[in-house]
C-alpha cells in the first residue's frame, strides 16, 4: 500500500510550530482562567486527637470544623473527604476485590480477596483490602448564614434530604450495573478483621471508595449541597473522626467546592498547555531564524557525498 511520506520543509515546519502555539497558548488560558473562578477551601482535621475516643463505639470521637466563606459559591457544593500518603493503587491493594461478589453473581467466591477473604471461619461479605478498608469517618453539616444556622444534613439520618444529597455521587455505571446486593445467610461475614461494620454494597459512599485512586493524594465526593453559600457565611462540620491514618504517616481533610465546565480546580492542564505552547513558539522563532540569516535551498548536491568522491561536493 502506499504511504504517505510527508517532505518537511523548514517553511512547513515553521507553520506547524507558529499554529500550535496560536492554538495551544488561547486554550491553556481559557482552562487556567475557568480553574479559577471555581471555589475551593479545605481544613486538615486528623491533627485534632481526643485521647478520650473510641472508635468502636464513635464515643469521644467528634471533631468539630469551621470553613468561613470568603467567596460566593454556587450551587451544587462539593463536599469530599481527601486522603494524603494513602497508596490505593499498590498492586495487591487493587487486586484484593471480588467482582462476581460485587455483582451479586457469586458471592461464595472469595479466591481474589486475600488475605481479607474470611473472618472467624465466615465468608467476609464484601470480602477484599478495599472494601475492608472502607473509609467509615461521617460529617453532619450546618450553614450559619445571616445569623441563622441552618441544619443542611446528618450522614445517620436514613432520609436522603435535597440539601445535603447522597444520592448521585457514584458513577452511574457503578450503581447500575457492577454492585448488585447478592443473597448470604449467617455463614457470612460483613464486619472486618477491624471490627468495622460495612454497608451494603449498593451504598453510594461504598460504591465511591471502591473506586480506587491512582495517586497517594486523593479526594473522593462524599455530599452534593443543594445551597448556595454567600461570603461571610460559615459552614459548620462535624465530624466522627474513627478511621486511623497515624499507622502509614497519613492525613485527613474535608474540602468543599464548587465545579467549571472542566470540572474540579486544577491548573496543571491549564500549565501544560501553556509550557507546549510556548516551547512550540520558541521553536517556531528560532527555525524562523535559521532559515532567514542562513537559508539552505533544498536538495542541494553540494551536501552530498557519493561513493568513490573525496569530499563534499566533489566532482
Amino acid at each position: 500500500l502506499k504511504a504517505w511520506q510527508p517532505l518537511l520543509t523548514p517553511k512547513w515546519v515553521i507553520i506547524v510550530f507558529f499554529t500550535i502555539t496560536c492554538i495551544f497558548i488561547p486554550v491553556g488560558v481559557a482552562i487556567l482562567v475557568s480553574s479559577n473562578d471555581v471555589v475551593e477551601y479545605e481544613v486538615q482535621y486528623n491533627d485534632v486527637f481526643n485521647p478520650a475516643c473510641v472508635p468502636s463505639t464513635r464515643s469521644g470521637c467528634d471533631v468539630s470544623v469551621a470553613i468561613p466563606i470568603e467567596k460566593t459559591m454556587k450551587s451544587p457544593v462539593f463536599l469530599y473527604y481527601k486522603l494524603e500518603n494513602y497508596y490505593q493503587n499498590h498492586r495487591r491493594y487493587v487486586k484484593s476485590r471480588s467482582d462476581n461478589q460485587l455483582q451479586g453473581k457469586d458471592v461464595g467466591k472469595v479466591d481474589n480477596c486475600d488475605p481479607y477473604d474470611t473472618y472467624q471461619g465466615k465468608k467476609l461479605y464484601p470480602c477484599g483490602l478495599i472494601a475492608s478498608s472502607f473509609f467509615n469517618d461521617t460529617f453532619s453539616g450546618s450553614l450559619f448564614t445571616g445569623g441563622t444556622l441552618i441544619t443542611l444534613g446528618s450522614s445517620t439520618s436514613s432520609v436522603d434530604n435535597t440539601l445535603w444529597q447522597k444520592k448521585g455521587i457514584a458513577w452511574k455505571t457503578d450503581v447500575d450495573e457492577k454492585f448488585k446486593t447478592g443473597s448470604v445467610d449467617a455463614s457470612y461475614s460483613t464486619t472486618t478483621p477491624s471490627g468495622v461494620t460495612l454497608p451494603s454494597v449498593t451504598d453510594e459512599d461504598f460504591i465511591v471508595w471502591m473506586r480506587t485512586a491512582g495517586l497517594p493524594t486523593f479526594k473522593k465526593l462524599y455530599r452534593k449541597i443543594n445551597m448556595d453559600f454567600s461570603a461571610g457565611d460559615v459552614l459548620l462540620l462535624n465530624v466522627s473522626s474513627v478511621y486511623p491514618v497515624d499507622s502509614f504517616d497519613g492525613k485527613k481533610y474535608v474540602v468543599i467546592s464548587t465545579t467549571s465546565w472542566l470540572g474540579g480546580k486544577s491548573a496543571f492542564l491549564g500549565i501544560a498547555y501553556l509550557i507546549v505552547g510556548a516551547a512550540c513558539g520558541f521553536l517556531a522563532i528560532i527555525f524562523l531564524m535559521k532559515q532567514v540569516l542562513s537559508p539552505r535551498p533544498l536538495g542541494d548536491m553540494r551536501y552530498f557525498n557519493w561513493p568513490g568522491q573525496k569530499g563534499v561536493g566533489a566532482k
